[in-house]
């Protein structure tokens, strides 16, 4: 694909079919998955921007569609800065309502770079979540800071790489109502095909409330593709269902990666 016709392609795709990209929910993921993370942050001095939606239809009375969009810079070598803004959809019988979600910051930390001889690479990343969307019992804000920290491990098998996180959030307690902190956990693998530019992936994850007020526990399987139009962009898409009864019945995830060089 040349270059001009490459940015028309682009400016329409952003323009066309993501009206909403600076509005959006944070996944704590990295595309093309829901939830997981890899351990490798981009190299220093080069912005990478992720958009997608998620579609989660929990009944036939339910549904959540959430809009994203994560700009992420390499600060320096081994240390990857990111912001993503969400925008939220939400449809409960009758009801029907949207607004902001809250912001979340990420910082990423790599502590070992995988080798040829020993490709594994470990990583820690921080997450703070900023309460822009307020205080909002129908989308289930809270209206407090919250903060976690994960663990990443990232180790290629040829021709597949698998991801692992595990992580903790600290969530924030509005007034007189007691939150239950999360522990978060996933597995991604993405396996490159024959064809260069296309690769498979398949990700489990969930998340469990921990303490006195634990209740809910969500477990997702999903799988899908990643094709890569260009060096810098590449389009996903996958589906995936639920496991658990507070999960999704099912849920599509469908967006976008560029890197900018």
């Amino acid at each position: 694909m040349k270059p001009e016709k490459f940015k028309i392609f682009l400016f329409t795709l952003l323009i066309g079919i993501f009206p909403s990209l600076l509005l959006i929910h944070p996944a704590h993921a990295e595309r093309p998955f829901l939830l997981t993370e890899r351990a490798i942050p981009i190299d220093k001095g080069n912005y990478r921007l992720e958009s997608g939606v998620v579609f989660d239809r929990f009944s036939s009375s339910s549904k959540e569609t959430i809009v994203s969009a994560d700009m992420r810079y390499g600060l320096i070598q081994n240390l990857e800065l990111g912001l993503e803004v969400p925008y939220l959809f939400r449809e409960e019988g009758s009801e029907n309502e949207n607004q902001i979600g809250d912001m979340l910051l990420r910082a990423k930390v790599r502590f070992l770079k995988g080798r040829e001889a020993n490709p594994l690479s470990v990583a820690g990343e921080m997450l703070l979540k900023l309460p822009t969307a307020g205080r909002d019992q129908f989308f289930g804000t809270t209206g407090k800071p919250d903060i976690g920290f994960i663990a990443i491990a990232s180790k290629e098998f040829t021709p597949v790489t698998a991801h692992i996180n595990f992580g903790y959030i600290f969530i924030g307690n509005p007034p007189l109502k007691d939150v239950a902190d999360q522990l978060i956990y996933a597995i991604g693998l993405e396996l490159q095909t024959m064809e260069e530019p296309l690769s498979m992936i398949a990700e489990l994850s969930g998340n469990s409330e921990t303490g006195r007020a634990a209740s809910e526990q969500t477990l997702t399987l999903q799988g899908g593709f990643a094709y890569r139009v260009a060096r810098s962009f590449s389009l996903d898409l996958s589906v995936g269902l639920g496991l658990t009864k507070d999960s999704p019945d099912y849920l599509m995830n469908v967006g976008f990666t560029y890197l900018f060089q």
